[in-house]
């Protein structure tokens, strides 16, 4: 007598091998009215994920499929560490060291209105950020759009100007399986931290080859300060992975120089005087023996050399599939495709639209281009720009309304004397990175969109409370610092009930007037030093 688990196992069978002869017609499943990829799970994709399916109206989302992929092993871009750092050449999985932590209060690089987890330092490190993109994936329910370990070889556009969809082919990671799918709408916010740009100066790999104990590398392969014990180091570079470095190192370094070329009109904050560190100008050339600067000065006692110079704007999977083409210098005028010189990727409006002739406006986007900017806050005005566009096309000009746009800004930059191809997708002028979140929602509110999920009616995207902690970033960061220095128990009381976006805002106003009335009390107050907007 058949068994009830043999029963239910012939019956699971018959049922499967009569579905495989089904009209699959009379099932009645009607395909997603809109397929959206996303590639890259850093707080550009966690925030683009969000908004597309929590802060659009459900009716307009209806039968969409949203899938993210993320070539690493969860969410969370350059604050998830490397298990297993490379050697040079080797590229690794990103630029995180070991001692990162925000440069920035983490109050205004929150996307809105979803601050960090009660009791976290003022400026966290690294492992508190990546709790956060975890957070926002978890708050959302938003797991099951993710495709972990799936990596991107190649997107390829399979139509005309009019209509067509693009071609994504993925490789599994973990099953080494590759697999090919369509979709309507490809968002591209996969960083710009992973190719390392290095200049090209006269004599460098001589000079790194004529002695045993030399080296030059690029600041995408630090880690540590340790090894640097008894060294003599010259970082070259002004930004901020230079700072981090020259700080953490000349505790360590027998002698520690930074070298910086003339600075640019730039929102980044000035290189700041690092005690025991040397500044030097540009270097002009390298020797078998020496380092050579602009100034004619040498160093001959240099052991290594960190470029902390920056990123290559690459996309592998866009130029592997014939789209985006590589040119040595940035076009002027209309063109009909996309290029990058490295440093600027033309045309795309605002940093976020390509406006490619291959294809429909609307069909690629980019995330997380800017840089100089509060990365999530300016991520998820790039997205409500995205995901509302790509919900209503009819709210996006024509491709020549959008690049008058584009062509009237280079000009600008240019009539400031910069020329665009350099500066690239740093936000300068107009405002600044708040100027330029407020322009990318004031262009939905313009059209209607005002009172929708984080679109704020009668007022700017970016509250004045974001702006505050961003002019006042000097006095947070010496005011948290004095009261980390004072022991854990006095920063469990400034931490004591701060839960809230609202709480953080008050907390970070009571540390900016301490901290001005702990340096008054020394004598070392400025009141000219601050001359931003108040709240």
């Amino acid at each position: 007598m058949m068994g009830r688990l043999a029963r239910v196992a012939l019956s699971l069978v018959t049922f499967n091998y009569a579905y495989l002869f089904l009209d699959q017609s009379s099932l009645h499943v009607d395909p997603p009215r809109k397929r959206i990829a996303i590639v890259g799970a850093g707080t550009a994709g966690v925030s683009v994920l969000k908004v597309l399916l929590a802060d659009l109206p459900e009716d307009a989302t209806q039968g969409w499929d949203v899938v993210l992929y993320e070539q690493r092993r969860d969410v969370g871009g350059i604050w998830l560490p490397d298990p297993n750092p490379p050697h040079p050449p080797e590229l690794p999985e990103t630029p995180l060291s070991d001692r990162l932590m925000t440069n920035t209060p983490h109050p205004t690089m929150t996307i809105p209105h979803f601050p960090f987890r009660p009791a976290t330092a003022l400026f966290p490190h690294h492992p508190h950020i990546q709790q956060y993109h975890t957070d926002i994936i978890n708050n959302w329910n938003l797991s099951s759009h993710l495709r972990l370990n799936h990596e991107v070889l190649e997107t390829r556009w399979n139509g005309d100007p009019e209509s067509g969809r693009w071609i994504v082919k993925v490789k599994d990671l973990l099953r080494t399986e590759y697999l090919e799918s369509e979709f309507d709408h490809l968002i591209i916010a996969n960083g710009h931290n992973h190719y390392p740009s290095v200049p090209e100066i006269e004599g460098k790999d001589l000079w790194a080859r004529s002695a045993a104990n030399r080296s030059a590398w690029h600041s995408v392969f630090y880690r540590n300060p340790q090894p640097f014990t008894g060294k003599n180091v010259l970082v070259v570079g002004g930004g901020a992975s230079s700072r981090d470095i020259a700080q953490q190192i000349v505790e360590f370094a027998n002698s520690t120089y930074t070298s910086l070329k003339e600075q640019m009109k730039s929102p980044a904050p000035p290189f700041p005087d690092i005690p025991g560190t040397v500044m030097k100008p540009r270097i002009r050339r390298f020797t078998r023996d020496a380092i050579i600067f602009e100034d004619n000065t040498t160093l001959t006692h240099i052991d290594t050399v960190i470029f902390g110079t920056g990123y290559e704007q690459r996309i592998p999977f866009l130029t592997e599939g014939g789209h985006l083409g590589l040119l040595h210098d940035c076009p002027r005028g209309r063109q009909e495709h996309l290029t990058t010189n490295l440093r600027y990727v033309r045309p795309v409006y605002e940093h976020v639209l390509s406006l490619d002739a291959s294809y429909p406006v609307g069909a690629l986007y980019f995330i997380g281009l800017p840089i100089f900017v509060a990365n999530a806050i300016s991520d998820y005005a790039q997205a409500l720009f995205t995901a509302h566009t790509i919900a209503d096309p009819s709210l996006l000009l024509s491709r020549d309304e959008f690049f008058d746009e584009l062509l009237s800004e280079e000009a600008r930059l240019r009539a400031d004397g910069m020329d665009p191809g350099y500066v690239g997708h740093r936000i300068i002028g107009r405002g600044g990175a708040t100027g330029y979140q407020d322009r990318l929602v004031g262009y939905l509110q313009a059209r209607g969109l005002a009172g929708q999920p984080n679109i704020p009616r009668g007022k700017n995207f970016t509250e004045p409370w974001r702006t505050f902690g961003e002019y006042q970033g000097e006095y947070l960061r010496r005011g948290w610092t004095r009261v980390e220095e004072r022991g854990e128990e006095y920063v469990k009381e400034w931490l004591e009930g701060v839960e809230t976006e609202q709480d953080w805002v008050v907390m970070m106003e009571k540390l900016v007037d301490w901290e001005k009335r702990q340096e008054e009390e020394e004598g070392t107050y400025d009141p000219n030093a601050y001359s931003g907007p108040g709240f």
